[in-house]
């Protein structure tokens, strides 16, 4: 994973996926290593996590419009949409901006001003 990708605050995976989210607390792009808890990491050490409904949900977004057959949603949290279709992953907007992981979520999140603990 490249860490110019990743933002201070930022949930990310180190080494496996089964461990615990970690967040970042330091990057530096010339080294391309990024610090959590303490420790440095390289970034080929760095797993984005992948997002999910479940995570959505866990962090308060209410799901509505739902299709019939479950194939197309919608959540809701503080003003912000995102979308969310079996064929094409998650979306914002008008289908601008695409996003599959928790720290992609982070991104939107600040840029519409919403200050919100992303938990896994």
């Amino acid at each position: 994973m490249d860490c110019k990708d990743l933002m201070i605050g930022d949930l990310v995976y180190i080494h496996e996926p089964e461990c615990k989210g970690h967040r970042i607390d330091s990057i530096d792009e010339l080294d391309g290593q990024v610090g959590a808890d303490g420790e440095v990491y390289d970034e080929c050490d760095i797993r984005p996590i992948p997002l999910t409904e479940e995570i959505l949900e866990k962090n308060g977004f209410k799901k509505v419009n739902m299709t019939v057959d479950g194939d197309y949603r919608h959540y809701h949290l503080h003003g912000v949409c995102i979308s969310w279709e079996e064929q094409s992953g998650f979306w914002y907007g008008e289908g601008d901006i695409e996003f599959k992981y928790v720290h992609q979520l982070q991104h939107l999140l600040r840029l519409c001003g919403i200050e919100k603990e992303i938990e896994l």
